[in-house]
Order: structure tokens, then sequence, then C-alpha cells
């Protein structure tokens, strides 16, 4: 029987570190995680290997979280994305989740608050439909 792999998390943020914190948090619970600056990078990433969720910024240079989302969406419909913000807003938090986020986290948030969020989503993930 085949040993069961541990959940990959694509990580988006233009923050090196902010982006390096969350990435060694996440690696310490033992998620397998890919790091990127950039949405760009994030779809790349997106299309040639398939995530468990994705945490991902909103105020990024180049397309922004929200763009980001709405593509990554294209190329997995049904990754669990976290959408995460300084500047934290209804507005923002209202494009987030009607473009399909699973959920919005205001920064500086609380690791153990976005894991809390991250094992619902990786959850709901590992019961949907191939």
């Amino acid at each position: 029987m085949a040993e069961p792999t541990a959940p990959s998390i694509l990580v988006v943020d233009d923050d090196k570190n902010q982006r390096n914190m969350l990435a060694f948090a996440l690696r310490d619970k033992g998620y397998v995680v890919v790091a990127v600056d950039s949405g760009a990078q994030a779809l790349e990433h997106a299309k040639i290997h398939v995530f468990d969720a994705a945490v991902c910024d909103i105020m990024m240079p180049g397309i922004n979280g929200v763009d980001t989302l709405k593509q990554l969406k294209l190329v997995q419909p049904g990754l669990p994305v976290i959408m995460a913000t300084a500047y934290a807003t209804n507005a923002l938090a209202a494009a987030s989740m009607q473009s399909g986020a699973y959920g919005y986290i205001a920064k500086p948030y609380e690791l153990k608050e976005l894991f809390s969020i991250l094992e619902r989503a990786v959850i709901r993930d590992s019961r949907r439909e191939p």
C-alpha cells in the first residue's frame, strides 16, 4: 500500500519575508510547499502541478491576487484558494469570495488561524471528485 502524500500548498506573495515565513511554517507542519512571488509564476506552476490548496496575497504588482485567483480557478477549478491581505476591506473580501475564494484572512494573521482554514480546505479538497 502506497504511503499517503503530504498535501501540496501553493503560496503566492510578493513580500519575500512573508512568503518565506509562511513556506517555512507550512513545511514545518508537514505540507509540501511551492512558494512564488507573483501571480504569473503561480499560474505557471498550477499548469504543471496539482495543488491541494493555495494561499494568495491580494495586493501584488502585475497580476493582482483576485485576478490570479480567477485564473487559478480556470487551471484548477476545484482548488481551494485562501486570500490574504494587509489591506482588508469589505469590498476586497466580497470580490475575493465572488471570484471563488475558499476563504479570506487579514494580515497580520495568526498562523494557527491560517492553519485552521487550510486544514478545512485540504479536507474538503481530499473529498472532491478527480
